[in-house]
C-alpha cells in the first residue's frame, strides 16, 4: 500500500513537472526559430528593396534611426553587416531560363548550385521559403522572376545547440527532481498514510468491539421472545442486530483485504462455485416476483482465492436483487475472453449517474441514501468486491446499458 501511494505521487509530480517543463522548453526553442524565420525574411526584403544589395548604414545615430524608421524593421543593420551576411540572387525570365545569377556575396555556393536552388524555389509556388540552410524570397519584377537567397547556416547552428541544450538541461532537471521525489516521498506521504492505517484499525479495533454487544443483544432478544413470546419490537431488535452483525463482518473482511491480506490461490472451478452462489439468491428473487438468469460457461477453471471470490459473487448478485427494478431481471454471465474470465452481473434499471460509476465502489458511498435505506445497503459491499478484484490484479467496472435498460457490472480477472 505504502509503495502503491508512493509510486502514483511520484509519477504525478514527474508527469506534471514534464508537461510544464516540455511546453516552456518547447515554447522557447518555437519561438528562436520563429524570431530567426522573421529575422531572415526581413533580411530577404531589404536586400530585393535596395536593388540586391544590403544598404550602406551610416554610423550617425540619427541617420541610422531614420532608416529603420523608414522601412520599420525590429532588428538592426550596422556597416559591417554587408560584409556579415551572405545571400544570391538568381533572375529567370517568363519562359524560365536563368537571365543571371548573382553569387558575388557568397563563397559557398556556385552559380550551377544558385540556378538548381532557384529552380526548386519556383517548383514550391510560395513566395517565402526555406531550402536547406538557405531562406528565399520570390518577387515578381515586369517579365521576371528574383529569387534572393540568404544562408541561415550559422543562426541554424546557433538554433540547434540552444535545443540541445535545452533538452539536456531538461533531461538533468527531471533527473534532480526524481532523485530529490524518491528521498522525500515517504516523507510527503506518510502522514496521509498514517491517517490512513489508523482508520483502517480504527474499523478493525471497533469491528471486534461491536461483536460482543451484538451477541449480547441478540441473546437477550431470543430470551425476551421466551419469556413474552413473539413481537413486532423483538423482530425489529433482531433484524437491526442481523444487519448490524453483518455490516461488521463486511468491515473486518474489507479492512483486512486493504492490510495487504494474502490470498491463497488455488486452482478453482469457478463455474460451479458462481453458480452455487448465484442459486442462493433464486428463492428470494421469486419472493420479490423477479427473475434470475444465468448463463454460464462450463467447467472454467482459474487460480484464485476460492473464499474472495465466493464473496465477490454474493455481492454482486445481492446488489443486483437489491436494486432491480420491480419485476425486474437479474442476469450472470460468465465467460472466457483470451486470457481472463469475465463475469459480468446485469440488473434490470439505471444508474443515477453513470458519470460517477467508479464512486459506486468507494466505502460508504450511496448516491440514493432514500433507497439505501429501503434496501438496508450500508455502501460497504461493492467497495469489498473492488478490494477482491484488486488482489487478484483484476478490473471492475460499472455501466448502463441503454438498449436493454439494465445496469451492468463487469469484472475481468486474468488467467
Amino acid at each position: 500500500m505504502i509503495r502503491s501511494i508512493k509510486f502514483k505521487f511520484i509519477l504525478v509530480v514527474m508527469i506534471s513537472y514534464s508537461l510544464v517543463m516540455g511546453i516552456i522548453v518547447g515554447g522557447i526553442n518555437i519561438y528562436t526559430h520563429y524570431q530567426m524565420v522573421k529575422r531572415y525574411d526581413q533580411i530577404l526584403e531589404i536586400i530585393v528593396e535596395n536593388s540586391g544589395s544590403i544598404p550602406e548604414v551610416s554610423s550617425d545615430k540619427n541617420k541610422k534611426k531614420e532608416f529603420f524608421t523608414e522601412f520599420t524593421y525590429d532588428f538592426d543593420l550596422t556597416s559591417e553587416s554587408k560584409f556579415e551576411i551572405r545571400y544570391f540572387i538568381v533572375r529567370i525570365d517568363e519562359d524560365g531560363d536563368v537571365l543571371s545569377a548573382d553569387i558575388s556575396h557568397i563563397s559557398s555556393v556556385t552559380e550551377e548550385d544558385a540556378k538548381m536552388y532557384a529552380a526548386g524555389a519556383l517548383l514550391r509556388l510560395r513566395e517565402k521559403g526555406t531550402i536547406d540552410n538557405f531562406r528565399y524570397i520570390v518577387t515578381k519584377k515586369e517579365s521576371e522572376d528574383v529569387i534572393c537567397f540568404v544562408d541561415m547556416y550559422q543562426n541554424i547552428q546557433n538554433v540547434e545547440y540552444i535545443l540541445r541544450m535545452s533538452i539536456l538541461l531538461y533531461i538533468l532537471l527531471f533527473l534532480i527532481m526524481l532523485i530529490i521525489l524518491l528521498f522525500l516521498s515517504d516523507k510527503i506521504v506518510r502522514p496521509a498514510i498514517e491517517n490512513m492505517e489508523k482508520q483502517k484499525q480504527f474499523i478493525t479495533d471497533a469491528g471486534h468491539e461491536l461483536k460482543t454487544p451484538l451477541a449480547v443483544i441478540s441473546a437477550d432478544a431470543d430470551v425476551l421472545e421466551l419469556m413474552h413470546g413473539k413481537s413486532e419490537w423483538i423482530d425489529s431488535i433482531r433484524n437491526q442486530t442481523i444487519q448490524m452483525n453483518e455490516l461488521v463482518k463486511r468491515l473486518l473482511f474489507l479492512s483486512k483485504m486493504e492490510e495487504g491480506y494474502e490470498v491463497v490461490m488455488k486452482e478453482m472451478n469457478i463455474s460451479s462455485l458462481v453458480k452455487d452462489t448465484t442459486e442462493r439468491i433464486s428463492p428470494i428473487a421469486v419472493s420479490q416476483n423477479k427473475k434470475v438468469e444465468m448463463h454460464l460457461q462450463d467447467n472454467l477453471f482459474i487460480k484464485a482465492d476460492a473464499y474472495s471470490i465466493e464473496h465477490l459473487v454474493s455481492v454482486l448478485t445481492e446488489n443486483a436483487l437489491k436494486y432491480s427494478d420491480e419485476g425486474g431481471t437479474i442476469i450472470v454471465k460468465l465467460y472466457k475472453l483470451r486470457r481472463s474470465i469475465h463475469l459480468e452481473v446485469w440488473n434490470s434499471g439505471q444508474l443515477a449517474d453513470e458519470k460517477n460509476a467508479d464512486r459506486l465502489f468507494d466505502r460508504f458511498y450511496r448516491p440514493d441514501s432514500s433507497r439505501n435505506s429501503e434496501t438496508g445497503g450500508h455502501g460497504i459491499g461493492l467497495s469489498m468486491a473492488k478490494a477482491v478484484v484488486i488482489s487478484h490484479k483484476g478490473k471492475i467496472s460499472a455501466r448502463n446499458d441503454k438498449e436493454r435498460k439494465m445496469v451492468v457490472f463487469s469484472v475481468v480477472l486474468p488467467l
